[in-house]
């Protein structure tokens, strides 16, 4: 299992008690920093990973549908450095539609590292003018990643028929 994610299987319920029925969905728990987990039962509709080995870090993507018939999103992303740890963001909603209009919209600018130290501030200004397109350059390339792979997801997801009960696409 994640470090991230822990599905809780039916024997492990039954292990500590808490299994009064039979269980026809996993249940998820989804790690996220900054807030309570994501705990739902449900199913994985669709997954998508960019790993290069190549690349210092990579995404994947997950879209679940839990057993109230809401719909989860998760973004991770994973470094190839045993130094930098591993995130993730989750998120619930109540259609399809608006799970997906996330993913859309995510950002991953945000996931690149700026390493500022203190006596790069003394930096003349051609340097740090330099610095700041290689930070430029970096948030593009990682919205280039991400989007690559938010493509590869949504054409995957439009081959395959999700089944949407009626009045919540």
């Amino acid at each position: 299992m994640s470090s991230m994610t822990d599905q809780l299987m039916a024997e492990q319920l039954a292990q500590h008690g808490t299994m009064q029925f039979a269980i026809t969905a996993p249940t998820f728990r989804i790690k996220r920093p900054g807030a309570r987990p994501l705990i739902f039962e449900g199913v994985e509709l669709a997954m998508a990973m960019s790993f290069t080995p190549s690349l210092p870090n990579w995404y994947e993507v997950n879209l679940y549908r839990t057993s109230d018939q809401r719909f989860v999103v998760a973004v991770r992303l994973f470094f190839q450095s045993e130094a930098e740890q591993d995130q993730i963001r989750a998120w619930d909603f109540e259609t399809l539609d608006q799970a997906l209009e996330k993913l859309s919209q995510y950002d991953a600018g945000q996931d690149v590292r700026v390493s500022l130290d203190q006596a790069d501030l003394s930096l003349p200004p051609a340097e740090l003018a330099a610095m700041a397109l290689e930070l430029r350059a970096r948030v593009d390339s990682a919205r280039r990643h991400f989007a690559s792979l938010l493509g590869e997801f949504f054409f995957e997801l439009d081959t395959i028929k999700v089944p949407v009960p009626r009045g919540r696409a």
